[in-house]
């Protein structure tokens, strides 16, 4: 990490004075244009209203967030901590006293070094990891309820889709499956249409998601929560990995968002000038303890008077970041000044509101306790519209169960006949089947090539079963993290996922492998009868549905692919030594296993 350069040094403090001006005066006239373009697009739709210099619609809940003594602490390893510490474990705090309000139309960043808290400070907003909590938060003047949490959208650092889905297809599928029963399937295609057109995706609308830049990614992420309407949407370190440009079109993209009333609280590290610029609200934590909140504009004038100057031109976010890791005494500093000055109840009179409120202290982290509004009129919510939200999310899930399974199904479908149909697999499918079946070309009808047919036999029992069984242990892991994340926002059941997978899946693993035997069957000269074909084949195809269940188990119940993949092969290798073929005389309560090759022998 670098230090800033002549922190201490400064008389006076100098804020890049004309590129800051410049900034300035680009934002304004990107927020008019905005403004100008929405209001001619559809005049009866959106209504604008100017309070001051902010411009918000009343298309979405405005919410104002207030919250109060906010802690996290964490039970780590006391060696963790201490090599030489005897106790088991420590509690740690990440979090300690943060307190602060966050109004609508407002894009409030979080930052600080890392390790300081942004994340679970942004975890905690959003309802989410909320194990070993206190503290008061409130959602304007109503009692927040868990089925609230859907009015808020979370965009995650990684973009996490099924990459083989076009960008078109995985907002469908997000909007059928999150969207209520209320709106028709209609009216949800055209949301998505919407979306792809306010974020600005039209040109790739339709090109795999694992084709496109890791701007346009960004923005099908935040499309994604964008659908359901949110109130407040909560990113986490949304420009990382991006370009200067890609950073600040995204910016512009968040913007415009506040200008139908949703707060935009994001984490974010280090910004460039153009994006702190951007902010309205900057809140500074250092060591879990905030050093400093109110407009990123201010920062520079605050941090002077403690006798910290910026040098002339500097970016200002990297001399907040720069002066935040400093080493220990300075960053202690700033904390116990941040203490004194209050610079916080200066910029919010709800703070002494929050200090009455105090005896209502949370214990349980799992409930919200809503306090009475304060801030100007048009961060306040009605209580009819706050109804409404409550009534639109008053069932656990968006859709029913059989709609839950039909959509997944659907959505599976596409993506497992791109998997298992892909030119290498069809290649392989017909190349393995060739070549065995000159190998085993015409065997004769005699008992010198007896051992032939078995071996034949023996060989087309274990090849498929071993080629399903590990695509699925492969199968739970690879789409784990996307499950995680729509089970996270209350998209479906899992159970309802399970099901569709199941019913999808099957039926598409059984075509090449029938294909491969109808192959080799017809060119070994087994036997000629098509009733006996058809029951060799279902025996193979039983042993590959078998074969696959067991390895979407071990995909399911190890983490770790590579554990998963090792109890396989000792399973697998178990199987096959006690299947028949190698060891005829096997223990009583094994024989069992071999009956399947038993009777395709004698057939």
């Amino acid at each position: 990490m670098s230090s800033a350069p002549n922190i201490m040094g400064h008389d006076n403090v100098t804020m890049m004075g004309e590129d800051l001006e410049a900034t300035r005066k680009s934002n304004e006239s990107i927020i008019e244009e905005f403004t100008v373009a929405m209001s001619e697009r559809d005049e009866n739709e959106i209504r604008l209203s100017i309070n001051g210099d902010r411009i918000i619609s009343d298309l979405s809940p405005r919410i104002t967030i207030t919250f109060y003594n906010i802690c996290k602490k964490i039970d780590v390893p006391g060696k963790m901590i201490d090599p030489k510490s005897k106790e088991k474990t420590i509690q740690q705090t990440l979090l300690d006293n943060i307190s602060g309000q966050l109004h609508s139309g407002e894009i409030v960043a979080l930052m600080g070094p890392s390790g300081c808290g942004k994340t679970t400070l942004l975890n905690i907003l959003a309802g989410r990891n909320l194990d070993g909590v206190s503290g008061n938060i409130w959602l304007n003047n109503q009692l927040y309820e868990k089925s609230m949490k859907r009015r808020f959208g979370y965009v995650l650092q990684e973009n996490i889709f099924f990459e083989e889905l076009t960008v078109k297809q995985q907002l469908t599928y997000t909007a059928l499956l999150r969207l209520p029963n209320t709106l028709t399937r209609k009216d949800k295609l055209a949301q998505v249409e919407q979306i792809i057109q306010q974020l600005r995706l039209e040109k790739c609308s339709n090109v795999p998601i694992k084709l496109i830049s890791g701007g346009e990614k960004k923005r099908v992420n935040i499309g994604t929560e964008l659908l359901t309407n949110p109130s407040v949407i909560f990113l986490d370190e949304p420009t990382s990995g991006l370009d200067s440009t890609s950073a600040v079109l995204l910016l512009s993209v968040l913007r415009e968002l506040t200008l139908q009333g949703k707060t935009i609280i994001t984490s974010i590290h280090q910004p460039s000038s153009q994006v702190f610029q951007s902010f309205d609200q900057l809140i500074l934590l250092a060591d879990g303890k905030t050093v400093f909140m109110g407009e990123p504009g201010n920062a520079i004038d605050y941090f002077a008077t403690l006798g910290y100057e910026s040098p002339p031109r500097y970016n200002p976010a990297d001399f907040i970041m720069d002066l935040v890791n400093q080493d220990t005494k300075v960053r202690e500093e700033l904390k116990e000044a941040y203490i004194k000055n209050k610079y916080f109840i200066n910029k919010n009179k709800s703070y002494n509101q929050m200090e009455q409120s105090s005896q209502l202290y949370l214990t349980e982290s799992q409930k919200y306790l809503i306090g009475e509004p304060n801030g100007s009129e048009i961060d306040l919510i009605n209580e009819n519209n706050i109804q409404l939200i409550t009534e639109n999310n008053n069932c656990k899930w968006p859709i029913s169960f059989t709609a839950q399974i039909y959509i997944l199904f659907s959505r599976n479908w596409i993506l497992t006949s791109k998997a298992q149909f892909s030119k290498l697999n069809c290649i392989q499918a017909l190349c393995m089947s060739i070549l065995y079946g000159l190998l085993w070309l015409r065997m004769k009808l005699k008992e010198d090539a007896l051992r032939d047919r078995i071996s034949f036999i023996f060989f087309m029992m274990i090849f498929w079963p071993l080629e399903i069984c590990f695509q699925g242990i492969l199968s739970i892991p690879s789409e784990r993290s996307v499950i995680n994340k729509e089970r996270a926002s209350g998209s479906f059941r899992l159970s309802a996922y399970y099901i569709a997978k199941c019913l999808s899946e099957s039926p598409l693993k059984l075509i090449l492998p029938s294909i491969s035997f109808t192959i080799a069957y017809w060119m070994t000269n087994l036997n000629p009868s098509f009733p006996i074909f058809l029951g060799i084949l279902a025996f193979l195809l039983m042993v590959v549905l078998v074969a696959e269940s067991f390895g979407v188990l071990l995909g399911a119940l190890f983490r770790n692919v590579g554990e998963a993949w090792v109890t396989g092969n000792v399973v697998l290798i178990a199987a096959l030594l006690t299947g028949g073929y190698f060891i005829e005389n096997i223990p009583y309560w094994l024989k069992y296993h071999h009956k399947k090759y038993e009777r395709n022998t004698v057939s």
